[in-house]
């Protein structure tokens, strides 16, 4: 009897927080989101200049479409405005650096998602505002040591805080893998914990572009953890998705190389780079 109970509590909570997350925001913006995660993949194939032009369409066209159908249109434009541009921000990050004109965006709207999340009580804070505020918050701290020590339990909070309202929402759980695997034990990281993250994720996620970072998630943990034939059978799994393969290449290659997805993506990330005097702000001193 007591083993049922727990199993109805926990399917209960499932429930409620799936409830609120979708009664938070109009199931227009949360169309546009889930298929934006998806359509992303593939515009990772794209040169540079198509694929900000593409999603700079995407970002004008889901905004101009918002007010009829907003049930929260401050916290809807901001979540579909921060999606994009967050998007936007990675192929920057890929193609041309990170610009101080971009990361002075990023910090507005990372900013504007921490004022919707505070400025609303509980049941009226959708998850995806919580994921992009984690995001944001991620890619602003990303180039500067300070911003990242004054950031970083930030970004945890938030996907933690988008995991409490919708338990399945795969892309928080996803990235809070990624900030366990980068974070040290003694500030609460960890491999294993990050590797419980990915697998969960792997599990609930229904979403193909949520799939698709899950199968990542688990195969580069894998990786790291030498258990070369699972990372390779999740690499698979993500190929097999068909939504896109220059992401995966890359994998492969480092892989190839003897490293994992997770020791590229810092090199990339500028972390450890001393940024220019006049691309500092008051975080990063």
């Amino acid at each position: 009897m007591r083993k049922r109970f727990f199993s109805f509590i926990l399917i209960f909570s499932f429930f409620c927080g799936f409830l609120s997350a979708n009664d938070a925001i109009s199931s227009y913006t949360r169309q546009k989101a889930e298929d934006f995660v998806t359509l992303r993949v593939s515009l990772k194939d794209e040169p540079y200049e198509t694929a900000v032009k593409k999603i700079s369409d995407l970002r004008d066209e889901a905004i101009a479409g918002l007010p009829p159908h907003a049930v929260d249109f401050e916290q809807e434009q901001c979540i579909l405005e921060t999606l994009y541009f967050t998007e936007i921000y990675e192929h920057s990050l890929v193609s041309v650096g990170n610009q101080k004109e971009l990361r002075k965006k990023m910090k507005e709207l990372m900013k504007r998602a921490v004022k919707c999340i505070d400025s609303r009580k509980k049941g009226q804070v959708s998850d995806w505002i919580c994921l992009l505020a984690g995001d944001a918050t991620s890619y602003y701290m990303t180039r500067s040591v300070t911003a990242t020590f004054l950031y970083g339990f930030k970004v945890k909070g938030y996907y933690e805080k988008a995991l409490e309202i919708n338990p399945n929402r795969a892309s928080a759980r996803v990235n809070l893998g990624n900030w366990l695997f980068y974070a040290p034990q003694l500030a609460g990281g960890g491999k294993t914990k990050a590797q419980t993250q990915y697998n969960i994720a792997s599990v609930s996620a229904s979403i193909p572009g949520e799939k698709y970072m899950a199968y990542i998630g688990v195969s580069q943990i894998n990786y790291e953890n030498k258990k070369f034939d699972v990372a390779k059978e999740y690499l698979q799994k993500a190929f097999d998705l068909n939504l896109g393969h220059s992401e995966l290449d890359i994998i492969k290659k480092c892989n190839a190389k003897g490293y994992s997805n997770f020791q590229y993506l810092r090199n990339r990330s500028g972390i450890d780079e001393e940024m220019a005097e006049d691309e500092k702000d008051d975080d990063d001193r």
